[in-house]
Order: structure tokens, then sequence, then C-alpha cells
């Protein structure tokens, strides 16, 4: 069972967002194929260039979609956080 205190925003069943970071630097036209979420491209601390993959996802099923697809294209999966849906990630 998910600890609502500690995770609110993850309902099982339901839509939640993540933070997703990956080594590498991935461009935005991938969106589409990453399920929609916004992509940015920046540099870690040491210069290596990292990606940042942001937004909500419809499920776990979705989630997995996203890392798999993350995992074919080669990219080193960093971290993977769960976030509140603040409006700003949230797909239209």
């Amino acid at each position: 069972m998910v600890d609502e205190k500690k995770w609110p925003q993850i309902q099982s069943g339901q839509p939640a967002c993540y933070r997703i970071v990956v080594e590498g630097r991935l461009d935005a036209p991938w969106s589409g194929r990453l399920g929609g979420m916004q992509i940015v491209a920046s540099s870690s601390e040491d210069q290596s260039p990292v990606t940042t993959l942001s937004g909500q996802v419809q499920d776990q099923a979705a989630l997995m979609g996203v890392l798999n697809s993350l995992y074919q294209m080669r990219y080193k999966i960093l971290s993977v956080n769960g976030e509140p849906c603040d409006g700003t990630n949230e797909k239209h």
C-alpha cells in the first residue's frame, strides 16, 4: 500500500506526475514517443549532458512504456521521481 502522507500525488489507478532524469541529450521532438512529456536538456555539475523529462502519465503501464522507450534508445536513467501535479506538468 502506498503511504499517502509520503506520496500524496500517487493513487492507484489514477494519473500521476513524474520527473525522469537521463544521461545524455534528448531533443524535444521525442516528446511524442515518450508519452508527451516535457523535455529539457541541460548540463550536470561536471558539464556532461543530462535531460529531464517531466509530465503526467496515465498509470504505471504508461510510466513503464516511457522508461522502456528510454532504455531501448540506450539512455542511462539516472532518476525517476513522483512529483505533485501542479498544473504546469499535466497534459492538456
